[in-house]
């Protein structure tokens, strides 16, 4: 079904003269069919009358609703802001209009814009949906939480605000709550593949419902890729009977689902070995000397780096127990700073740290300081553990200020597995192919050693298996290249998900042999 959040600010139809009814019934028309998801017959009666009236705010608004639920977002953007234009006191349009900004990546624009909305409309639901929205996508779990439970507060049955709510838990480590808000989608018929996603991966003694039941129950949209779909249906059966101890099973749902996905993206794939290859060797041939100039934020950036499924969050939510550290989670902020200042400098927009001329970081310094000071605020530390990052923590190292990492390894059959069974939005297309996916951890591991070799007064290596054994010890080490001080507390006892690819070695080892 389309994006509930553009369903709640639909245009509300009143009878009107001007223009004429003929149009207005058009338009209804149009909306009518808007709502039972026939997007393209929509667009055939709303088209001609943004042609026949380019001042018609209903036909403008309503058109930028049907290309935002059709995911074609530039579109949207236009009709959207001419309808805004017309009448900048719609907060309806104006909620739509910061959703559509928050699609592009455009998160400040899309956080003005909502404020504007609220102002005129300081109790609608959709409204607080989309604030949650804009906060999840900044990593700004803490913030994002209450939106969305204000949004649920006015209206229970906006799912987009529950799923949220339900991943808000999930980061912050409300499992429990988190089991509570899916379940709670599933029984009220809400199959979404992301409810059903995160309670096949939640630990079995929080969940109360059978994954394997409510997931054939679950249907695509009309205008999903039904390819799509199958295949992350059976990565999530794969999850569930995984938690169920049936790895056998498992493992012929995984290897089939994954290797659908792995042939339409190989193009993708040898194009990021070539790329790994040619970071590795840059690194292996760099000289890193930290910046030295000072903090004038006085805020340490902790990257925790590591191979996806490695252990990064258990190490955050760890390093997070000490006063003065503020949790980042996958923080756009790096990206943030170098795309603005490729921008500034009259530059095409990039995103690769390598891209940006090395006369341009004290610019992009000044940026990404700016930023950290407001997202840390009073904190000490601000962790990141975005794992891109391994491509550009050389220049990251020389170019900010107090930078620190501490670089995660996890046992490579585990981490394998792991990563093997994951359902990735975008990229990570090696994960789907395991000879591809042991290769990316291998020169993720490669990087790390090269980097703390480089880097060794700034940087600690962890093993994922110890850090669960002993997390008290981690603490300690962690404490001290933060340079804080270590505070009686009682640690929590951690997930353990140490050798969870004990039922699966054989069968990996043999689809491995089988590859080479």
């Amino acid at each position: 079904m389309p994006d509930d959040r553009y369903k709640n600010v639909r245009w509300s139809f009143k009878g009107t003269s001007d223009p004429s009814e003929e149009a207005y019934r058009q338009l209804e028309k149009a909306e009518a069919l808007r709502q039972q998801e026939q997007f393209d017959r929509a667009l055939t009666l709303c088209q001609p009358l943004v042609a026949r009236y380019p001042d018609y705010y209903g036909a403008l608004y309503t058109l930028g609703l049907i290309y935002a639920d059709k995911r074609q977002y530039p579109q949207a953007l236009g009709f959207l802001v001419r309808a805004v234009m017309l009448n900048p006191r719609s907060w309806k349009a104006l909620t739509a209009l910061s959703a559509v900004y928050l699609e592009l990546g455009a998160s400040e624009m899309a956080s003005q814009t909502l404020e504007q909305a609220r102002l005129l409309n300081p109790q609608d639901p959709s409204i607080f949906t989309t604030l949650g929205e804009i906060y999840r996508a900044d990593r700004e779990y803490e913030l994002a939480y209450p939106a969305y439970r204000a949004a649920l507060d006015l209206d229970q049955t906006l799912e987009i605000a529950g799923i949220g709510l339900g991943m808000c838990c999930m980061h912050l480590g409300r499992y429990s709550e988190a089991a509570e808000v899916f379940e709670g989608l599933v029984k009220r018929g809400k199959r979404s593949l992301t409810a059903l996603t995160a309670l096949a991966e939640l630990p079995r003694s929080l969940v109360s419902v059978d994954v394997l039941a409510e997931i054939v129950k679950a249907s695509p949209d009309k205008n999903a890729d039904k390819m799509e779909f199958d295949t992350a249906v059976a990565l999530i059966k794969a999850a569930a009977l995984d938690k169920a101890d049936r790895a056998d099973e498992a493992w012929q749902l995984l290897t089939a689902a994954n290797r659908s996905i792995y042939l339409a993206r190989q193009q993708d794939v040898r194009e990021v070995n070539e790329t790994q290859r040619a970071s590795l060797e840059q690194l292996k041939r760099q000289r890193i000397r930290p910046f030295a100039g000072g903090n004038t934020g006085k805020t340490i950036s902790l990257f925790i780096l590591g191979p996806s499924r490695s252990g990064k969050t258990t190490i955050e939510a760890l390093m997070a127990m000490l006063t003065g550290v503020k949790r980042g989670y996958e923080n756009p902020i790096v990206e943030n700073a170098v795309r603005r200042t490729f921008q500034s400098a009259g530059l095409l927009t990039e995103r690769a740290f390598e891209r940006l001329p090395p006369a341009l970081d004290g610019q992009c310094r000044e940026i990404y300081t700016d930023e950290l000071v407001r997202r840390a605020g009073s904190a000490k530390v601000f962790t990141n553990t975005h794992p891109a990052r391994i491509y550009d923590a050389g220049r990251i190292a020389s170019a900010f200020p107090d930078v620190r990492f501490i670089f995660v390894k996890r046992n490579l059959d585990d981490n394998l597995l792991r990563i093997f069974m994951r359902r990735y939005a975008v990229g990570n297309s090696y994960s789907y192919n395991l000879k591809s996916a042991r290769q990316h951890i291998e020169w993720y591991h490669q990087m790390i050693d090269a980097l703390a070799e480089k880097l060794s007064q700034i940087t600690r290596v962890v093993q994922y298996e110890d850090v669960i054994a002993a997390p008290a010890a981690m603490l300690e080490a962690g404490a001290e290249l933060c340079g804080l001080s270590m505070t009686d507390m009682t640690v929590p006892i951690l997930g353990d998900d140490r050798d969870c690819s004990k039922p699966y070695r054989a069968l990996m080892a043999t689809a491995l042999e089988e590859a080479t």
